[in-house]
């Protein structure tokens, strides 16, 4: 189990502390052109912070933003569609960081396989939740508190 401590700096850091990546890093990452970069932004359909020397500077989140409108257009979206489909996808990966942050308890082993605690599954507090990753796919297992 996670120190409540260490939950709490985790819960900060993941919604206070910002990342940055310059625009060559965003584009170099994703495949998408500078210059692409820049129109989208123009557009509105992403946005940058910039800094004293005018240098473009991403968020993690604005990364991944760029990773799922290029996803889209490469599908054969137009730019406005995947923008659209990218702010669903965004609402959808906020609602999975607070699942995560507020079950993840740990990494153990299980059965020779990294299994994910995610803690109580019951009020009794009588038993587990665990992922077990196994390869190309995850099983889940209920196991009692007293093994865990």
């Amino acid at each position: 189990m996670l120190d409540p401590a260490f939950r709490e700096q985790l819960h900060f850091v993941s919604k206070n502390v910002q990342w940055y990546l310059g625009i060559g890093d965003v584009a170099e990452a994703t495949g998408v052109s500078q210059s692409q970069l820049r129109y989208w932004e123009q557009k509105g359909y992403i946005e940058s912070k910039k800094e004293h020397s005018q240098n473009r500077k991403y968020t993690y989140g604005m990364l991944i933003k760029v990773f799922v409108i290029k996803y889209y257009m490469d599908q054969g979206f137009t730019l406005a569609a995947a923008a659209k489909k990218a702010a669903a996808h965004k609402e959808a990966t906020e609602l999975l960081k607070h699942f995560i942050l507020d079950r993840f308890e740990g990494v153990k082993t299980v059965d020779g396989f990294p299994a994910i605690d995610l803690g109580y599954l019951d009020s009794a507090q009588s038993e587990r939740l665990l992922a077990v990753v196994k390869g190309d796919h995850t099983d889940f297992k209920i196991i009692p508190t007293s093994e865990a």
